[in-house]
Parts: structure tokens; sequence; C-alpha cells
């Protein structure tokens, strides 16, 4: 059953599951998905723990457009969320440029931070063609092109029939203008940033994170973060077998059980 919480004026979702005395697990999607994304490896976690997919505002099932807003915006509702559910100790997980609102929450919450989180899948060092698609992406003569060269990416050399239903399918669902929101958005993050290791390195005298991820396959991009990984201890790199980038679709059952010994 979906939940529904009032923020600001918006809708803003989540879908319950597992014990609710366990800890507390609050699960954020990308850009342009939402609580689906994480339907195979729910059950996994719901073992051990109390988790809230959330979905973001503009995000529900109506597709609430109330005008536009931000990744900050983003970010202060799941704060929100967090205080008017009475949550402590939080244990977040993200994938995509959703974990931008990740390191932009535990910000926020400062003391009240779990000091730890996981990130899924998050592009750590960007190339040049990742940018023109972004730059495309919110522009309206180009949206439509750019959006399925991603698309055609992501689906490459893949028969996982759960990873084609939700970039063909449910990816699609949410409409040109939520995609040019959501480029401009990552294009914005990524101006202001770098990449997201300098961001993440804003708060690493009090955050340790786990990075999984399954793509790129280029061996000189898992060097790169083990390398990193070396030189700053708080980042965690965890490589998990796969043929495209939604480890939490394609192999859920080993992503549930990084996320779970990071957090044990």
């Amino acid at each position: 059953m979906i939940n529904t919480i009032a923020i600001d004026g918006w809708p803003i979702e989540y879908v319950e599951s597992g014990d609710p005395s366990r800890p507390p697990m609050v699960m954020l999607h990308g850009w342009a998905q939402d609580h689906r994304l994480f339907g195979r490896i729910e059950p996994y976690l719901a073992e051990n723990y109390r988790v809230l997919r959330v979905n973001f505002r503009g995000h529900d099932a109506k597709l609430t457009d109330l005008g536009d807003f931000t990744a900050r915006d983003l970010a202060g509702d799941v704060v929100a969320l967090i205080e008017r559910l009475g949550l402590r100790d939080v244990r977040l997980v993200s994938t995509s440029h959703g974990c931008w609102v990740n390191i932009d929450v535990h910000e926020r919450l400062g003391a009240a931070s779990l000091g730890r989180t996981v990130v899924i899948d998050w592009l750590m060092r960007p190339f040049e063609g990742f940018h023109r698609q972004i730059r495309e992406g919110h522009e309206p003569e180009t949206v439509v092109a750019a959006r399925q060269s991603l698309f055609d990416e992501w689906t490459e050399g893949t028969d996982c029939l759960e990873v084609i239903d939700h970039v063909n399918r449910e990816m699609t669902w949410f409409g040109e203008r939520m995609w040019m929101r959501a480029c401009r958005e990552i294009e914005r993050s990524y101006a202001e940033w770098g990449d997201p290791l300098r961001r993440m390195s804003a708060l690493a005298d009090r955050l340790r994170v786990l990075h999984v991820y399954s793509q790129p396959l280029d061996p000189g991009y898992r060097a790169y973060q083990e390398e990193f990984s070396r030189e700053h201890p708080w980042f965690a790199p965890v490589h998990i077998p796969g043929q495209t980038h939604f480890p939490t679709l394609e192999n859920p059952a080993a992503v549930a059980g990084a996320v779970r010994d990071f957090y044990a």
C-alpha cells in the first residue's frame, strides 16, 4: 500500500514494509524513477529493516505538477519526511543522481545523520559524451533524442526483462518536462561540484560511503575508485557483476548483501 504525506503542498508517497520496530531504511530513486526501482531488492532488506521506498515530489502516481522544483527541494522533502515520521538513525540508500539528494540530506541532518550512507550506480567520473547527453536533455528541441540515446545505451546487450521494462515503460512515463528538469539539475550538480567524489569529500569528516555499482565495465573506472578509496578510507567501492546500470533490478540479492554488510 502506498502512503502519502503532504510536504510543502506536494504529495510525497512512500511504500513501507518490514517490522516497524526495526531500524529505518529510506530508499531514494533517481530522476524519472519511483519506488518500483527497489521492488526486487526490498524483500531482502525488509528482513532486517523497516524499509520506506520514497517517491520524490512530482514522481507520485498522479505526476502532480505544482510548478518547477530543484534537487535541493527534493532533499528538503526527505528531511521533512524523516522528521514528520519521527525516524531516528536513518539508513539512506540512493541510486543514480538521486545520490546528490542523499548527500544533501546528510548535510542538512548534521548531528542527526547516522554517519553512513549507500549510493548505487552513481557516475563518479563523467565523460564528455555524458555531459553532451545531459545538455541536450534539457533542451526542448533535443530532449527526445537525448533521452532515447540514454535508453539505448542502458538496455544494450541485456535480456533482463526487469531492466528493459523499467527503462522503456516506467522511465518514459514521466514525460519530457520531467526529463528536462532532471537534466538541468544533474548538469547543475556537476557544474558546482565537478564530480560526486568531491561532493562527498565535503562531508568526509563525518560520513562513510559505500558505492555499489556494476557499470561502466572499464577497468580504469574500477581502478580509479579503488585508488581513491586507498587514499580516502571513508569511501568504499563494491563492484557487483552485471550488464546494466541497474544492479537493484539485475542482481538484487548481491546488492542487498552489500548494503546489509555495510550497515551491520
